[in-house]
C-alpha cells in the first residue's frame, strides 16, 4: 500500500473519518438506548455471519438458518453452511477480548470458523505454515490501546492475521475485525455466558461492535475483501460508510418496536405480564412459548396467551408457520428467518476468491516472507493512522481558533 501518498492519503482520511464519525454515532444511540441496540445487534449479527459465509461462496441465507433450529424438515440449503453461520452468530454475539486475551480469542475463533468449509474444523489439520504461533497471536494486538480508532485498528489486526496465515481462513479475519471493533469502543465482552438454547438465534449480544465488515461489502454488491491491499481498504471504509447510512434508520426501526411494546404494556391490566413479555423479547428477540414461560415465571397457557397477543398487535411474528414448537421473534429478526424457497444467488457455486497474489500457500513462502509481508502491511497502516492524525488535529485546532 501507498499511503504516504498525498493524493491517496487525502482521499484515505476523508473515507475514513466519514466512517468513524457515523460508527461513533451509531454506537452512541446503542449506548444511550441498550435495549434497542441490542436488538439492531442481534439482527446486525445475523446478516453479518450470512454475508460473511456468501463471501466464501458457500450457499446461505438468514431463512435456511430456521430448520436447523425448528427441526422443521427443510433442508433446501446445504447444513454444512447452516451450521456455519449459526457457528459465526454465536461468536458474534459474545467475541470474547482480543486485546486481554488474544490467543484464546483467535483460537475461538479458528475453532468457529475451521478452514470455510465449516465450523469445527481442527486448525492443527492446516498446512504447515499457515496456522499462527501463539507469539504472532499476541502481536497483532500488542499495540492496541483504548482510545484508537476502532474501525482503522480492527482492519490493522485482520490484515495482520491475513498477511500471517497467507490468507488461510479470510473467516477468521473478519471475526477479529468485528472483535477489536467491540472491544476499542467498550467494556470487554465476556465471551463465556451461557448458550441459547437456539444457538445463537436468542439471548442477549454481548458486544459492542459497529461495523460488520462482510455486511458492508455485500450490502449493494459482492465486493472482494482484502484487508492488505491499498485497494480493499479503501473499499471496506467507503461501503462502511455507506452502510451506516442505512443502519441508522434500522435503528430508528428498532426503537419504534420498543416503543411500540411499552405502550401496548401500558393499557393492560395490574395483573399482565404484557410488559415482561416485552422486556424478555427486547432482551432476547427470538423465543419460543417454553423459553418465554421459563423468562418470566409463567406457565405455558399464559405464555401463549401473550404471544398471540402481541402477534396480533404486530409486536412478534411466528417464524416456523406450523401448529406445534413453535418459534416467535420480533417483526425485523422474523422477516429474515421465516422459512421461504430456498433463492439461489448469482455468486453461489462459487467463492469469491481473493486476489491471486494472496493465495499462496506455505509451502511457496517462508516464514521471513511472511514476517515481511506483516512489516509491509504495519508500515502502510501506520502511514495512514499518521495521515488520520494530522487530520484530527488541523481540525481541532481549527475549531478552538472560533
Amino acid at each position: 500500500m501507498a499511503f504516504d501518498d498525498t493524493k491517496t492519503a487525502r482521499s484515505a482520511v476523508s473515507t475514513f473519518m466519514r466512517a468513524e464519525v457515523l460508527a461513533a454515532r451509531l454506537e452512541a444511540m446503542a449506548r444511550a438506548e441498550p435495549e434497542v441496540g441490542n436488538l439492531w445487534r442481534s439482527e446486525i449479527a445475523l446478516a453479518e455471519a450470512v454475508a460473511s459465509a456468501g463471501l466464501e461462496g458457500i450457499r446461505i441465507s438468514e431463512g435456511d438458518l430456521l430448520p436447523r433450529i425448528a427441526q422443521n424438515g427443510s433442508q433446501d440449503a446445504d447444513p454444512t453452511g447452516a451450521e456455519l453461520a449459526l457457528s459465526l452468530i454465536r461468536v458474534l454475539k459474545s467475541p470474547g477480548d482480543p486485546l486481554g486475551r488474544p490467543i484464546q480469542t483467535v483460537r475461538r475463533f479458528e475453532r468457529a470458523a475451521g478452514s470455510g468449509t465449516g465450523p469445527g474444523v481442527d486448525p492443527n489439520d492446516e498446512p504447515e505454515g499457515q496456522r499462527l504461533e501463539d507469539a504472532e497471536i499476541e502481536g497483532l494486538f500488542a499495540d492496541l490501546r483504548p482510545g484508537d480508532m476502532p474501525i482503522l485498528s480492527a482492519g490493522r489486526a485482520a490484515a495482520g492475521y491475513a498477511a500471517l496465515s497467507q490468507r488461510a481462513n479470510p473467516l477468521v479475519e473478519r471475526l477479529i475485525f468485528m472483535a477489536v471493533d467491540s472491544s476499542l469502543r467498550g467494556r470487554a465482552a465476556r465471551g463465556t455466558g451461557p448458550e441459547d438454547v437456539l444457538r445463537g438465534l436468542s439471548g442477549r449480544v454481548d458486544a459492542q461492535w459497529v461495523s460488520p465488515p462482510a455486511l458492508a461489502l455485500s450490502h449493494r454488491s459482492f465486493l472482494p475483501w482484502s484487508p492488505g491491499s491499498e485497494a480493499g481498504v479503501m473499499t471496506l471504509g467507503t461501503n462502511l460508510a455507506r452502510l451506516f447510512e442505512a443502519e441508522v434508520g434500522r435503528f430508528a426501526l428498532s426503537r419504534d418496536w420498543l416503543r411500540r411494546g411499552q405502550e401496548a404494556a401500558q393499557g393492560r391490566g395490574g395483573r399482565s405480564r404484557m410488559a415482561d413479555a416485552v422486556r424478555a423479547f427486547g432482551t432476547a428477540p427470538v423465543l419460543s412459548s417454553a423459553l418465554l414461560a421459563e423468562t418470566i415465571g409463567v406457565s405455558i397457557r399464559t405464555a401463549l396467551t401473550l404471544l398471540g397477543e402481541m402477534t396480533a398487535l404486530g409486536l412478534l411474528q411466528e417464524i416456523t408457520g406450523r401448529r406445534t414448537a413453535r418459534i416467535w421473534a420480533v417483526p425485523s429478526l422474523g422477516a429474515r428467518l421465516a422459512a421461504r424457497p430456498f433463492r439461489r444467488t448469482r455468486l453461489q457455486g462459487r467463492a469469491v476468491m481473493p486476489p491471486a497474489e494472496m493465495r499462496e500457500t506455505a509451502r511457496s513462502r517462508s516464514r521471513d516472507q511472511r514476517e515481511a509481508s506483516a512489516q509491509a502491511m504495519e508500515r502502510a497502516f501506520t502511514d495512514l493512522e499518521t495521515a488520520l492524525g494530522k487530520a484530527s488535529a488541523l481540525l481541532i485546532g481549527t475549531q478552538r481558533r472560533r
